[in-house]
């Protein structure tokens, strides 16, 4: 049966954690990554009546975008509102992952949906992250070892390109060698060199994870003493990072990019501040709140910068220096895109998966 550490893997290659912003609080937040799973709830926050939702589906996981409980949290009891949902969580052994600024950093995540969703093509990151260096490593191993090396190797982390894991390369070849006093070959002999069939293996593996998988080739080789070599790759712009900035198929007015993102996400109103009439190409967007990377937009020379939310003064000033603004709600613009990323979290998990229906936004036009 899978577990929770099964699910925060499954989050963690979709999304990767080390994406996330300093100040966020992302991950496994409460249970046992032991506890088994049957059933994984998806919702942007724990509520009550997400809690009640769990319940009634008999849900083990939640998976939350917006963390219940932030970094200071010292004490956890029902006296506070995050505790009473922590206890009562708890009592069910019902485990709470969340996944926040990593999954709107991520390729393929919240910020690369709403662009999606927003009509933009040759979509890029507003502000880019840094990419963690890639390395490959490359074992030579007898036709006998082949599969257990490479399945060691991808349980351990290597084998991850893009969207696609359990990658690998491996083709025939002889390898030779002379074994020595001391030495205790698995094939050939002492005291004359040997030449036996064997595969260069190739996987590549986050720098992070090259120690982990170095030392699980060693430990499922039958070779006394493994021939690996490591090789730096050269680091490729990235792909992640918050926001995200495009280009429309073809110009249009803000006016009409307003009312094609309202029907886009599905609301009966949106906030634009600026000229209605003014040409659009380039949009910016962001979900949720915006007011972190305004500066980033105006960087990117774009016309136009689609958000959740912004500060009435950032949004003025936008106005005024010819971008305009448009806001569609921080639920709104968090959520539609959620639902569009819940089946990817489906497809690699071996649980079902179901997204809240439940809860709603705590803002509402009357």
């Amino acid at each position: 049966m899978a577990t929770v550490a099964d699910i925060l893997a499954a989050v963690d290659r979709l999304a990767p954690f080390r994406l996330a912003e300093e100040w966020d609080n992302v991950g496994l937040l409460l249970g046992d990554a032991a506890w088994p799973v049957r059933r994984v709830l998806v919702s942007l926050d724990v509520t009550e009546a997400v809690c009640e939702e769990a319940e009634r589906l008999e849900a083990d996981c939640l998976l939350a975008h917006h963390p219940f409980m932030f970094k200071d949290v010292s004490r956890v009891t029902a006296e506070t509102r995050p505790g009473r949902l922590a206890l009562r969580l708890a009592a069910g052994r019902r485990a709470v992952i969340a996944a926040h600024t990593n999954l709107d950093a991520a390729q393929g995540g919240l910020c690369d949906l709403l662009a999606e969703r927003a009509g933009l093509t040759d979509i890029e990151p507003l502000r880019a992250e840094p990419v963690e260096r890639t390395y490959k490593v490359i074992v030579f191993v007898p036709a006998g070892d082949l599969e257990a090396v490479r399945l060691a190797a991808f349980d351990a982390g290597a084998g991850r390109i893009g969207a696609y894991t359990e990658c690998s390369f491996a083709a025939e070849g002889e390898g030779t060698f002379f074994a020595g006093e001391g030495a205790s070959p698995a094939v050939g002999a002492k005291g004359e060199r040997s030449a036996v069939p064997e595969h260069r293996l190739e996987v590549l593996a986050a720098e992070s994870r090259v120690g982990a998988v170095v030392a699980a080739i060693g430990r499922v080789h039958s070779y006394e003493t493994p021939a690996i070599d490591i090789y730096p790759l050269k680091g490729l712009p990235g792909e992640a990072g918050l926001g995200r900035v495009g280009r429309l198929k073809k110009p249009k007015t803000a006016g009409q990019l307003a009312d094609d993102i309202k029907r886009a996400l599905g609301l009966a109103g949106v906030q634009v501040a600026g000229e209605r009439s003014a040409r659009v190409e380039r949009v910016a967007v962001n979900t949720g709140s915006g007011s972190g990377l305004v500066e980033a937009v105006r960087a990117a020379g774009c016309q136009a910068y689609l958000a959740g939310e912004l500060k009435y003064h950032e949004a003025q000033a936008l106005a005024a220096e010819g971008i305009a603004v448009i806001l569609g709600g921080h639920y709104e613009t968090e959520r539609v895109p959620l639902e569009d990323w819940t089946p990817r979290l489906a497809e690699a998990v071996d649980v079902e998966v179901r997204l809240s229906e439940s809860e709603r936004g705590a803002l509402r036009s009357k």
